[in-house]
């Protein structure tokens, strides 16, 4: 790894950050008023697109225009402003120091699980539309009582829930507004019924939520469930101990389920990636950042005052990484499950290794379509600024493009099956290449299919609209040093 920035201490912002220009900052100014005018003077610094002609000067933008008491409010209509200048940025965002830093240690209050629609019986409508659970965290409160992926969440608080806006509504205020209890009836795989009130709790999320191997003859498959890039020794430690038994059970073949993985940290997608990749391609480019022209001419005052970092910073040379093979591992080809929630850091990994192994996707949909990314700003340890800038190429020179990865076989998510189930169509699908050259000419018996947009009139892709706000792909100096932890 070339890159020179360090990235190892994000300092909270001083005053004197913003350029003390008469007609910018006044003396008085409120601390509303500091986070407004930094929010647009880093961004402006650091933006991938800060060409941009709206964007303009301090003086034609005024960003104190935006300024409130909220202050993460303040910061992200600052950014969000900037961000509607540019079609293809649907991600700079402002947030907390707290869930900025939850997004990268998965350590903070959660419910632990989440939700996704699909029809249950025809005809395609509102009433034949239920929730599932799509993965939950071992941690959680709700892994504590038992949930499991596959089980319907069919009433909150007494209300049913289906496909209508009254549902998407109750779902929307439970995973993201200010409630932290509720009584939840739960239908089961089997139909039983059970009734759990469950508490958002502070936990630290797994990354590996299921692992095993599948042995069909002389093919031993690994399969991994991999939900986020967490960039700490603990996650990387989960990917250690999932590989070095498969390792030791001496497997041939792998497939990772990313269907629920919107990203994280671009230094574990590395640790990840080398952890994969064929040893001789050691020493070879696994992929390269690239920044706004300004920066790569060493114009960058704020973020040499605020961080140190010198000239050089962002020059090319010194933001390519290079593959590291870790471990023994020996693979030609790896198989990855995908929907349009495997975004960011997850399409990263699958773009770095399409130049150097054969990569099969499997899945319902084409993934998100995010090959840019950020580092966090922080501002008086209370407002993260998250604005994009960068964005990553592999080793010939691709980017992932806005329109996603397109399944190689397109199967649905089979949301009433639990981890693990070989009857689940994406896992079918990926375990009958394996075994047999060819994925199902037909598909696996199943009593659900996605919803049709004409069914919520796209109410559906609301409640998951709200998780993927805060897509990410972080290049962050709060990741811990992976580099030390080796597999067999």
């Amino acid at each position: 790894m070339k890159k020179t920035f360090p990235l190892l201490a994000l300092l909270l912002v001083i005053l004197t950050a913003c350029p003390r220009k008469k007609d910018q900052i006044a003396d008085n100014a409120t601390t509303s008023q500091l986070v407004a005018d930094s929010a647009y003077l880093y961004t402006k610094e650091v933006y991938l697109w800060n060409t941009l002609p709206g964007i303009g000067t301090y003086e034609s933008f005024n960003p104190r225009k935006f300024a409130n008491a909220d202050l993460v409010k303040t910061a992200d209509d600052v950014i969000k402003s900037i961000r509607s200048l540019h079609t293809a940025d649907q991600f700079s965002y402002a947030t907390s120091v707290e869930e900025s830093n939850q997004t990268q240690t998965g350590e903070g209050v959660d419910w632990g699980f989440f939700v996704k629609g699909g029809l249950v019986a025809s005809p395609s409508s509102e009433a034949n539309v239920r929730w599932f659970v799509t993965y939950v965290y071992n941690t959680s409160d709700a892994a504590s009582k038992g949930v499991k992926r596959g089980w319907i969440v069919n009433k909150v608080d007494g209300i049913e829930m289906r496909g209508g806006q009254a549902s998407i509504d109750k779902l929307n205020a439970i995973f993201f507004g200010t409630v932290t209890s509720a009584s939840i009836e739960f239908v089961k795989p089997d139909g039983a019924v059970q009734t759990l009130n469950i508490n958002k709790t502070k936990f630290t999320a797994n990354s590996v939520l299921y692992s095993t191997v599948f042995t069909n003859g002389t093919k031993k498959t690994g399969y991994l469930v991999f939900n986020t890039f967490l960039g700490t020794t603990a996650a990387s430690n989960e990917l250690v101990t999932t590989f070095n038994n498969f390792i030791s059970q001496g497997i041939n073949e792998l497939i990772i389920d990313l269907r629920n993985n919107l990203g994280g940290s671009t230094a574990m997608q590395d640790f990840l990636a080398n952890i994969i990749v064929p040893a001789a391609r050691t020493g070879q480019t696994m992929y390269r950042y690239e920044f706004n022209q300004q920066l790569q001419q060493d114009n960058f005052p704020l973020l040499k005052k605020k961080f140190g970092w010198s000239n050089g910073a962002f020059k090319p040379a010194n933001n390519t990484e290079t593959f590291v093979k870790n471990g023994t591992l020996a693979l030609s080809r790896i198989f990855f499950i995908v929907t349009d929630n495997t975004a960011s850091s997850s399409e990263l990994l699958i773009n770095n290794l399409k130049p150097v192994m054969d990569v099969k996707l499997v899945g319902e949909s084409n993934t998100y379509g995010k090959p840019v990314g950020f580092f966090p700003i922080d501002l008086f340890d209370k407002v993260s600024l998250y604005p994009i800038s960068f964005r990553t190429v592999n080793s010939v020179g691709a980017e992932v493009a806005y329109a996603g990865f397109a399944p190689d076989k397109q199967a649905i998510d089979g949301l009433n099956k639990d981890w693990g189930d070989v009857t689940e169509p994406c896992l079918a699908n990926s375990l009958a290449y394996i075994n047999t050259g060819s994925f199902l000419a037909a598909a696996p018996a199943t009593t659900i299919s996605t919803i049709p947009r004409s069914v919520t009139a796209d109410r559906s892709k609301l409640l998951d609209k709200r998780r993927k706000e805060r897509v990410g792909m972080i290049l962050s100096g709060k990741e811990d040093d992976l580099s030390g932890t080796k597999l067999k």
